[in-house]
């Protein structure tokens, strides 16, 4: 059958687009080369900066990497699956199953980056494994293409950095709180416009699609066949005799002991319980999800031998975190210590009016974004030089803060790093490949740089 062009698109994508890994060494290698061209560095100045920040997402990749490991060992209990497929079975068709994906995905990164990308990879998993007919591949481009307005949400970086006081308050004139910047009238009507874009785009390449390659096409024989023994035992049955389970020794009998595991996971849940009642909405960060995780998986699972084997399993989803989140650090010191982002920015700076400026900070954020997909690093390195000529030119501030923002966000959608948020827990027990969705994105980057740059033309603060 004759494909539709959004399937074309895709497909083209898929054949053409490097590996996500490939297409950090290529980002690496012209930031290098880049930087002797354009800046006044040495390569060995260049080759001292990319070691420098070889380590600076140490940290995060850590915290993503537990994360998701211990998210995994969640879905895998059998009382979540049951309970996923109960919530998997009020979604009735593939065209809801989009729908509720996109929109679930939208609110749950708007309320935390951190957040959205665990309940939606999850819930996106869940629908495109039980719901007949449900394409994975689309349904894992929708569940990534939510994450579009995260960063503009209540934990967005930029937003946070510029309502705390530090050593860029003089810089941006102030505090900036997140009244003027979250909840301001150009970022609530673009986020809501977005949401509805991105839906509707997805339902009308959902409609016209014709082939459709769903969870069990994608999923590895070892998957295959351990589903197939899953599903032949019953859970109610035990196949243990009375004398095996005598003959266990101490040390077994410690490792299966439930109850072991159950009052540490309580211990947490109280725990957590008080904590978020007391900090609200401002506890919530990646350290509190992950910690809470990890309470939920030994709430439910068996033992703490089994949780240890199944976090370790799961660990290895997340190999591509911890391998190229380094390589990003690297590419983001080489931009800022050699000065390149602040020339690049200069330059764009130089040839902009009044009403050009929002417009080109927000296309230039969103080329510097491909090499530095890091809110926080690329602000530091860019806002001494957006700021202050914004404010020669006549520009607001709080524009200029959401232009930064929105071009940091934007090029998100063809630049693979942050995929590998959703990653982990999509394509485990599959054949799912980061490019073989993010292709179905295209659209959706057209339509929200054409939303963005009308709401930072047209629409208040």
């Amino acid at each position: 059958m004759k494909k539709s062009r959004s399937e074309q698109v895709a497909n083209w994508y898929s054949r053409y687009f490097p590996d996500a890994f490939i297409f950090a060494l290529v980002l690496t290698i012209i930031a290098m080369l880049l930087s002797l061209f354009l800046t006044e560095s040495s390569v060995g100045e260049v080759m001292d900066h990319w070691f420098a920040g070889f380590p600076w997402l140490f940290e995060f990749a850590f915290q993503l990497m537990f994360t998701y490991a211990a998210a995994l060992v969640l879905v895998d209990t059998p009382v979540v699956q049951k309970y996923v497929k109960k919530t998997a079975n009020l979604v009735k068709t593939p065209m809801t199953a989009y729908v509720t994906t996109s929109v679930v995905g939208a609110l749950t990164s708007f309320i935390g980056w951190y957040i959205g990308p665990v309940v939606t990879a999850i819930f996106a998993r869940s629908v495109g494994r039980e719901i007949p007919g449900v394409d994975y591949r689309l349904i894992s481009a929708i569940a990534y293409s939510s994450f579009t307005i995260s960063l503009t949400g209540i934990s967005g970086t930029i937003p946070l950095f510029v309502a705390t006081e530090g050593e860029f308050t003089d810089v941006i004139g102030g505090i900036v709180g997140l009244e003027q910047t979250t909840f301001s009238t150009l970022n609530i009507v673009s986020a809501i416009a977005i949401i509805i874009t991105t839906t509707i785009i997805y339902m009308v390449i959902a409609k016209n699609k014709t082939d459709i390659v769903t969870f069990h096409d994608l999923a590895t024989p070892e998957f295959k066949a351990a589903e197939e023994q899953a599903g032949a035992v019953d859970p109610d049955e035990s196949n243990v005799s009375v004398e095996e389970i005598e003959e266990k020794s101490f040390a077994d009998k410690v490792n299966t002991f439930r109850p072991l595991i159950l009052i540490v996971g309580i211990v947490g849940l109280v725990y957590l319980i008080y904590f978020l009642g007391r900090e609200g909405l401002g506890g919530l960060n990646l350290n509190t999800v992950a910690f809470i995780a990890l309470v939920m998986g030994l709430l439910v699972q068996k033992d703490a031998v089994s949780y240890a084997r199944s976090f370790s399993k799961n660990l290895i989803a997340t190999g591509s975190i911890g391998l190229q989140f380094p390589i990003y650090g690297g590419i983001a010191s080489i931009l800022v210590g050699t000065g390149l982002a602040a020339t690049i920015t200069d330059a764009i700076v130089s040839v902009s009016t009044e009403v050009t400026f929002p417009v080109l900070a927000f296309l230039t954020t969103g080329l510097l974004n491909l090499f530095v997909p890091s809110a926080g690093s690329q602000f530091t390195a860019t806002a001494t030089f957006w700021m202050p000529a914004a404010e020669t030119l006549g520009v607001d501030s709080i524009r200029t803060i959401m232009a930064i923002t929105y071009g940091d966000i934007w090029t998100n959608l063809i630049q693979p790093f942050w995929a590998l948020l959703y990653f982990p827990i999509l394509a485990v027990g599959t054949n799912l490949k980061v490019r073989d969705f993010m292709g179905y994105c295209l659209p959706v980057l057209i339509a929200v740089g054409v939303i963005w740059i009308l709401s930072l033309l047209f629409l208040p603060v």
